[in-house]
């Protein structure tokens, strides 16, 4: 975004058609979210909406990138309701395939979704208060999982974003119990939330962020906490980009082999038993198993 507090779009991108001049003596009183059902870009949406008569005012891409292709003062079509229409600001988000978004869309579509609250001043972000999805308003699954399984962290950043730039006060995050680990090489959400106090992630919340890429093995007898670490919202994570700079890996944020491979080294030289650089974490993992000693102790 060029300009939060103005609301001036990356990109300027703006549809001659299919969707309506003015507001009929409407003003705008609330956000409608949505996703694009597929991973489109800036000039994707003006593409598609060529043909299909639908439009929205804005577009974030998986990036981050924000597209206007409608401009505030005008009436898009995105909510399949046309007071809501009307009524509101309309923000598609280009999403991966399980319907989730990357970490970069989530920031700046909240961080857009907070600087339409400030600058029509709506109040604080809160779902079905001022920030509604698709669903709400039409028989639809949009927006997917950013009303789905990102709907807690999605809203949560909005409101973060929404408090600096209003200058509000914000409350010291209350302090969270370091949890004491069970050493049985299984990284599960408790392992997650200790590695995020220790490396100062900026979300602690046992979740490290989906990943794009990651090692697809098997793994007989995993626990849930396992899946917890394919889960979450975005692609690429805060959490492993640490880690990764901890170690010595390349730094993009996905727990690949390379990133594995690093992690076994460093916990190599520490005793912990590993012998073969494979580009596994296994069942059990002795580096698990290592780099769980490490966070319990405080020697991580």
């Amino acid at each position: 975004m060029k300009d939060w507090e103005k609301l001036e779009a990356d990109v300027n991108k703006l549809l001659t058609k299919h969707y309506t001049k003015g507001r009929g003596g409407y003003k705008v009183e609330f956000v409608v979210v949505h996703y694009n059902a597929g991973n489109l870009t800036i000039n994707g949406c003006y593409s598609v909406w060529q043909a299909r008569e639908a439009s929205a005012h804005y577009q974030v891409e998986d990036d981050g990138d924000i597209g206007q292709l409608v401009w505030d003062g005008n009436t898009a079509w995105h909510a399949g309701d046309w007071v809501a229409n009307c009524k509101s600001i309309g923000i598609e988000h280009a999403n991966l395939k399980d319907g989730t978004i990357t970490e970069a869309a989530l920031d700046n579509g909240a961080h857009l979704v907070a600087a339409v609250c400030k600058y029509y001043g709506l109040g604080r972000p809160t779902w079905l208060n001022v920030v509604f999805p698709h669903k709400h308003f039409s028989a639809t699954s949009c927006p997917g999982q950013i009303y789905g399984s990102q709907k807690d962290a999605y809203i949560k950043r909005a409101q973060y974003w929404y408090d600096k730039m209003t200058g509000a006060e914000v409350p010291d995050e209350p302090e969270v119990e370091e949890p004491v680990l069970d050493v049985d090489g299984l990284w599960g959400p408790k392992t997650s939330l200790r590695l995020q106090q220790v490396l100062g992630a900026p979300f602690k919340d046992g979740i490290i962020s989906r990943q794009n890429k990651y090692w697809k093995g098997s793994c007989p007898g995993c626990t849930d906490g396992w899946e917890w670490l394919q889960s979450g919202y975005g692609e690429g994570s805060q959490t492993i980009a640490l880690l990764q700079k901890k170690t010595g890996a390349k730094v993009d944020g996905i727990l690949g082999e390379e990133t594995i491979n690093k992690l076994i080294a460093y916990y190599m030289k520490k005793g912990s038993g590993a012998k073969v650089l494979d580009g596994k974490l296994d069942y059990e993992s002795l580096t698990v198993k290592a780099m769980q000693k490490a966070l319990n102790s405080g020697k991580f």
